[in-house]
């Protein structure tokens, strides 16, 4: 990154029009508290989409700074948000929540990634853009924990708005997927800013387009992207809309997309989430939503079977078969699992830094094995030892153990009136967002999803507390669920 860019003043419309919305939302969500979490996922589903329009009606590319600070726009509304969780406190002299070993395991955690900014294995820029990539999302577990306390009827704000932008997602994609790209996207896949990135002599790339057929990336910065953030909006609305027709419909729709995506990762993490709420469901004797839950697999399952038939039946020269069936980077993930095992500098106790794994490879530095070449893990647990340490990973594997043996432990209680459901649905995404991060993909270093695995840990919490005096009357009529 040239820093001598810094001061270019720019006079990109889109640009200074985008920062505005963002001080204008990052205000709204400091001072109208309730709707912080709607708003910063607005912002998280609409980012990457911003900054591809810096690339409309000019002939020249937008600066590395100019789309770097359109990135950074959600984290207005983040910082906004935690600010006046912490005005708040220190008005009340008491933090909102009575934090338990589930909070203060998740703020070692998020304590230990700051620390790992000081770490001088790598570059403090690599550091630093490491921990502005997923570090601060640690974050909305806690925004979420304080809405909880504040608004208990946060989902029915919540859950809307997701659904809306996945709507505007999931057809985007499609349209994508039937027309191709505009002109302003192509410019971005070309213009060296993202890893997707173009093909030879102006075609797409592998990543977009292998056996001639395409993978939408509709308003987020890949296809994975989308299929992960479709894939929790499926989730919210079997949870909060699954006895309605209309939820069916949307259901319907965002699966048919999520096959389309032909991210697998996101197939696996759907596929799990599912399996898991059926499973968990099931075991609290909520029997309509463990039956829409296997519905919903079944639904998903006939999605892909759609796709395939559509593009030819499954015959050998089925694009979209053939696209679904390679192995792609498994070599790496058996690489990955050998290095951390194998060579030290993979799991030193204190980590090798926050960012120095993806962030050191696109910011082109050196690897600990080779000096001339950036060895990179597939697996996102081992980039967690890698970049966190083994107390790192220790930390992270306490949270998921905590968060699990809190649902397990709350699946039949009479005291949550109501609230297993969401809290069933937290667990399941915190469960299969672990699963496929230690086996499929790295996952945890882009934005939507950790947003979405914080704030599925933070659902955990706000739930399954532990301490019945702290339940009371939270009540959400439209998330009882009868067996």
């Amino acid at each position: 990154m040239d820093l001598s860019q810094f001061g270019h003043l720019s006079s990109n419309i889109v640009l200074w029009t985008s920062t505005l919305a963002a001080l204008c939302s990052a205000a709204f969500a400091y001072f109208r508290f309730r709707w912080a979490l709607p708003v910063f996922f607005i912002w998280i589903a609409g980012a990457d989409f911003l900054k591809r329009t810096l690339f409309l009606g000019g002939s020249s590319t937008p600066t590395e700074i100019e789309y770097y600070w359109m990135l950074a726009l959600p984290d207005l509304i983040l910082a906004a948000a935690v600010l006046r969780a912490g005005v708040d406190a220190l008005r009340n002299r008491s933090i909102p929540f009575r934090p338990g070993i589930l909070d203060y395991l998740v703020g070692a955690f998020f304590l230990w990634s700051a620390l790992e900014v000081l770490n001088p294995t790598f570059p403090l820029i690599v550091r630093l853009a490491g921990f502005k990539s997923s570090g601060i999302y640690v974050l909305v577990y806690f925004l979420l924990r304080a809405v909880q306390q504040v608004d208990k009827l946060w989902l029915s704000r919540l859950v809307p708005v997701v659904g809306a932008t996945a709507v505007v997602a999931s057809l985007y994609a499609l349209y994508q997927s039937q027309f191709g790209f505009p002109s302003f996207e192509l410019d971005w896949l070309e213009s060296g800013l993202t890893q997707l990135g173009g093909g030879v002599q102006g075609e797409l790339g592998v990543t977009i387009a292998w056996f001639g057929i395409v993978r939408p990336f509709s308003v987020f910065a890949s296809h994975e992207q989308l299929g992960w953030y479709l894939s929790f909006a499926i989730l919210l609305v079997l949870v909060q809309w699954g006895r309605r027709p209309l939820g069916w419909i949307l259901l319907a729709l965002l699966m048919i997309t999520v096959a389309r995506t032909l991210s697998r990762s996101s197939w696996v993490f759907l596929g799990l989430a599912l399996g898991f709420t059926a499973l968990l469901t099931m075991m609290a004797r909520k029997r309509m939503l463990a039956r829409n839950a296997v519905v919903g697999l079944l639904l998903f399952i006939g999605a892909i079977g759609m796709w395939t038939y559509i593009n030819g039946r499954a015959s050998a020269e089925n694009p979209y078969l053939q696209r679904a069936t390679v192995l792609g980077s498994y070599e790496w993930r058996i690489f990955s699992f050998q290095e951390v095992i194998a060579e030290p500098s993979w799991h030193r106790l204190l980590g090798n830094g926050i960012g120095s794994m993806w962030v050191a490879w696109k910011l082109k530095a050196p690897g600990t094995l080779n000096p001339d070449e950036r060895i990179l893990s597939h697996v996102g647990t081992v980039d967690i030892v890698y970049e966190l340490g083994i107390v790192g990973l220790l930390l992270f594997l306490a949270i998921i153990f905590t968060a699990a043996l809190m649902g397990f432990r709350h699946l039949r209680s009479s005291s949550l009136q109501g609230q297993q459901a969401i809290g069933i649905l937290g667990v399941s995404v915190v469960l299969a967002v672990f699963a496929s991060n230690s086996v499929v993909t790295t996952i945890l270093m882009f934005r939507p999803i950790a947003v979405i695995f914080w704030a599925a840990l933070g659902i955990v919490g706000a739930v399954f507390r532990g301490r019945v005096q702290e339940v009371g009357p939270l009540v959400l009529q439209d998330l009882q669920v009868r067996g």
